[in-house]
């Protein structure tokens, strides 16, 4: 279960706006307002599209944008009506602007120190040292500027989407029209001078937002171009 103060919280009071499913499934896209946020989460006031928790949604910070799972509905009636708690599910992102109120206290307690890349469209957090899954190269994300054709393996006709994030394993895209999850897919990535082909499936598909897909099979020529395109990707960020 998740506790709204697992994690240190700092008062904010910043707009953001939020799009995707309603309660009764409605697409919603709409401003609200962040009173407090965490490394990982985020409270918002001004918002009542929801009588249980569990959706995922999008929002948007000025230029920055991650997706959140709703975990915590306030009751009507109550001072929390019209408040949700937000997870983020993207990991390593963070929207919000200014120090993590959870970095110093991370630090203090002699956890791996992390340092941030600037890409071109957000920041991602690496952490440095360790020996965990997630300080592999192979699995790390970055985000990327780009589109990416997807088309259903068999069809006639795919669909351009946006590129959110790519790593050597796969690439969120955002796309009102998400396939299933299972969907077999062919791929046409396009980021900057890059232009990656590969066949995958989908592993998540979250409504008016987007899905995530996982590649399963390219050719070596293709492996070695999204090699470089990460390697571009380590360098643009090391060097802002």
């Amino acid at each position: 279960m998740f506790h709204p103060r697992s994690e240190p919280r700092t008062p904010a009071d910043e707009a953001v706006r939020i799009f995707g499913l309603d309660t009764n499934g409605q697409p919603i896209n709409q401003p609200a307002k962040a009173v407090d946020i965490s490394h990982h989460g985020a409270r918002l006031m001004g918002v009542d599209c929801w009588d249980y928790p569990g959706e995922v949604i999008g929002v948007r910070h000025g230029t920055e944008k991650a997706r959140y799972r709703v975990v915590w509905v306030g009751k009507r009636g109550t001072p929390q009506q019209g408040q949700v708690g937000l997870l983020c599910i993207e990991s390593g992102k963070y929207i919000w602007g200014i120090a993590p109120p959870a970095q110093a206290a991370a630090a203090a307690a002699g956890a791996p120190k992390t340092t941030s890349f600037q890409t071109g469209t957000g920041v991602l957090a690496l952490a440095i040292g360790g020996t965990g899954k997630n300080n592999r190269r192979k699995d790390a994300r970055f985000h990327a500027p780009g589109g990416v054709n997807v088309k259903e393996q068999h069809a006639t006709n795919g669909q351009w989407t946006m590129l959110h994030d790519i790593s050597m394993g796969g690439c969120y895209v955002e796309t009102t029209t998400p396939l299933p999850v299972a969907a077999r897919v062919e791929c046409l990535v396009h980021s900057g001078e890059f232009q990656i082909s590969a066949r995958g499936h989908v592993t998540v598909s979250h409504k008016l937002v987007g899905m995530g897909i996982q590649f399963t099979d390219m050719s070596p020529l293709n492996r070695e171009r999204l090699h470089k395109l990460m390697e571009y990707l380590v360098t643009v960020g090391a060097e802002a």
